[in-house]
């Protein structure tokens, strides 16, 4: 909340409007803002409570601060290039956003990491988390309810560190780690995946641009109904403007002819109905000076003295009026500009809207007086001819951006290809699923696929960054161990943000139902990534990946129960056969033995 606040305060501040479409930008905020909480909290948790509150600070942020800053960087640098569109609405969103997530890196560094001491100084003072009154820890707790509800802290007397698991925590350390790993369920795993890409990419083929007119209005507006309707008379769709910009000769017969010539270039087009249905100002003038003056070739002066004082005044004639603009009230006056309206037919979708745009201003660039053409639809179909391209080129800069900034925070290329890899898969199934959902592609779903690009690094950097980190032999070991560690706070993370934006499903506006949707999708597709495709690529790729090496200074060594004395049984048994002393140590996942004779290191 502080992030959003911050943002729309100095962004407002600096005349930057506010928009309909940034009102989506809290939901979007608030579930970065809690992904890296959950982050946090987990690196915390890790840490033991024995441990003075700075250390433990100190390790928590050598853990996540890397995962949260390569967040927060990939997810800024994708509102940086989304603020480099055209489209007005667009680059307000991604400036009113970007600024928000760096503001919210900024306030999770510093306010929640202050807030995270407190909270470690009322843990290590055996403090209750409500009423801050002082508990006994759970291994003196007097009753099972009281190591229930009130029960706490590090016990002073056993000096135990225990340090309680969750129960997600358990469940992906337990079970859903080593069911994963099984070869059978890998199999699936990559087949699965084969799946979801052939589905993705056929929904992109089925990608279609633009939005509807319907769109643009709430379900329960009367609008609604009028357009509903509206299809029934496609016959006679909205005017084109075709606008002379410059003075023109046209008392001139050669200047009549060349006008004439346009016209019916643009009334050959199929969506132009024939020349009966033109509103001609040039045309009708013509034929009442042929009426008239039996030719059409007069001199400046008449041609405007007629036109102004005769013609213009006729009965229905006079509509003429708002299509010419005169230089000036005298008889020398000239046309400034003029224009002529076509009437378009069997124009029905937002294709037809694109084509027809595209045409139309074809014929204007080819044609040898200086013309423009418009049509009201143009305001909404300018963005249906920019939107792919733009969002092409959006993708591509960013995935270009993302790569190198893998490189330098997770330093191996195989690493920095598989988060690259994801972004581009997540990106592919938003655009396909989307397609099949009833998405088009428009400014709303572009502005959603740009943020995918941030999300989509989310969660593939953080299990990446936990495996590159995972201190097991094999594959399957690193897997297990970087679901462990990360498994809980990336799917609190998912959840945390679908719950955020659920309530914008039943909304009656399309732009927030449409932002739900492609924000569904990227949690779902970039959960799957992160809790099931990703470990297991990468436990297939694990022989190409740096492993985290274990020393003996590393290992945590466990307190010896019993210790023979020299005249005991035990010891005398073993008398003349013991020629020296092998230490086993477990740490995590691996087993180091330790030769104390030879001094030797041996990872088991």
């Amino acid at each position: 909340m502080l992030a959003i606040a911050s943002s729309v305060g100095l962004l407002s501040a600096c005349g930057i409007p506010f928009n309909e479409v940034v009102a989506s930008m809290p939901f979007l905020v608030i579930g970065i803002g809690i992904d890296d909480m959950f982050i946090m909290i987990a690196a915390w948790r890790s840490t033991s409570r024995s441990l003075p509150v700075e250390e433990r600070m100190g390790h928590a942020y050598s853990e996540a601060a890397v995962s949260i800053t390569i967040t927060s960087l990939t997810d800024g640098l994708a509102f940086c290039i989304g603020a480099i569109t055209p489209l007005p609405a667009v680059r307000v969103f991604c400036l009113f956003t970007g600024v928000a997530i760096l503001f919210d890196y900024i306030y999770q560094i510093t306010f929640f990491g202050a807030c995270m001491v407190y909270t470690g100084q009322r843990e290590a003072s055996n403090k209750h988390c409500y009423t801050c009154k002082t508990v006994l820890p759970k291994d003196e707790a007097p009753s099972r309810m009281y190591r229930m509800w009130c029960a706490g802290g590090i016990s002073r007397s056993t000096k135990s560190d225990e340090q309680s698991e969750q129960a997600i925590t358990y469940f992906f350390r337990k079970y859903y780690g080593p069911f994963i790993i099984k070869p059978v369920v890998k199999v699936l795993v990559v087949f699965l995946f084969c799946a979801y890409l052939a589905m993705a990419f056929y929904g992109c083929t089925k990608l279609e641009t633009g939005m509807e007119t319907k769109d643009i209005f709430a379900d329960d507006s009367f609008a609604q109904d009028y357009i509903e309707e509206r299809k029934y008379f496609t016959e006679f769709g909205a005017s084109l403007s075709v606008i002379f910009k410059e003075e023109q000769s046209y008392w001139n017969a050669s200047v009549q002819e060349q006008c004439e010539e346009l016209s019916k270039t643009f009334e050959a087009h199929h969506n132009i109905h024939e020349a009966a249905f033109t509103e001609s100002w040039l045309r009708e003038f013509t034929q009442f000076l042929h009426k008239t003056l039996n030719t059409t070739d007069v001199d400046q002066k008449t041609f405007i003295t007629l036109l102004r004082n005769q013609f213009l005044t006729i009965p229905f004639i006079d509509r003429f009026k708002e299509d010419i603009i005169f230089s000036s009230d005298d008889e020398n006056a000239t046309i400034s500009a003029s224009r002529i309206l076509f009437k378009t037919t069997g124009i029905e979708t937002t294709s037809d809207d694109s084509n027809f745009m595209l045409d139309m201003r074809k014929v204007a660039d080819n044609s040898s007086i200086s013309v423009a053409v418009f049509s009201p639809v143009f305001v909404f179909v300018e963005q249906y001819v920019i939107v792919l391209p733009n969002t092409i080129q959006n993708l591509l800069i960013a995935t270009v951006c993302m790569f190198f900034v893998a490189l330098v925070l997770i330093p191996h290329p195989v690493c920095a290809f598989m988060v690259t890899l994801c972004i581009v898969t997540i990106e592919s199934g938003v655009i396909g699923f989307m397609t099949l959902w009833g998405v088009n592609l428009d400014g709303i779903s572009m502005i959603n696929i740009i943020l995918c690009i941030g999300f989509s690094v989310d969660f593939s950097a953080h299990i990446t960054y936990a495996f590159i980190t995972a201190s097991g032999n094999t594959g399957n070991q690193r897997a297990i161990e970087a679901l462990h560690i990360l498994g809980t706070p990336i799917l609190q993370g998912g959840l945390s943000t679908i719950l955020a934006i659920i309530i914008l499903s039943t909304s009656p506006a399309y732009i927030f139902r449409a932002f739900f949707k492609t924000m569904f999708l990227v949690m779902v597709f970039g959960l799957m990534h992160g809790l099931v495709f990703l470990p297991v690529l990468l436990s297939f790729l694990s022989p190409c990946l740096p492993r985290s090496k274990i020393t003996v200074e590393d290992a945590e060594i466990p307190p010896v129960e019993h210790i023979p004395s020299e005249d005991s049984k035990e010891s005398k048994e073993a008398e003349g056969t013991c020629k020296k002393e092998l230490v086993f140590i477990f740490h995590n996942n691996d087993v180091v033995l330790l030769d104390s004779i030879d001094a030797k290191e041996t990872v088991l």
